[in-house]
């Protein structure tokens, strides 16, 4: 079955609208649960419908996107202290345990890496 057919075009247009938001802010942007009140949606409806259109939960994309952005921002050769709070988190050290995990490499080593 269609994706478009098992969700109603507002939960489409809300997940859309998130993930809108989450390529925009490139953060941790605002909760689900939040969002998808504003939205006129369930929580569990808009993560669901976002898993099945594009293929990976919203925690797993906005992941991914702020690692890409971070790649960009090493390349670019900011430090870590702009990048970490570019990318919404609290402490470098959050951001420095999150990298290493998502890549295998500490953003320092990536960074040298890069040059």
């Amino acid at each position: 079955m269609k994706t478009e057919k098992m969700f109603k075009r507002r939960v489409l247009s809300a997940v859309t609208c998130y993930k809108q938001i989450l390529d925009d802010e490139c953060k941790i942007g605002q909760q689900a649960a939040k969002l998808s009140l504003q939205l006129g949606v369930s929580r569990n409806v808009l993560q669901e419908a976002f898993r099945k259109l594009y293929g990976e939960t919203i925690r797993e994309y906005k992941l991914r996107i702020r690692m890409e952005r971070s790649l960009q921002l090493l390349d670019a050769g900011a430090n870590l202290k702009v990048i970490t709070r570019q990318l919404g988190y609290t402490k470098i050290r959050a951001f420095t345990s999150a990298f290493k995990k998502h890549y295998g490499y500490t953003p320092t080593t990536m960074a040298k890496s890069l040059t």
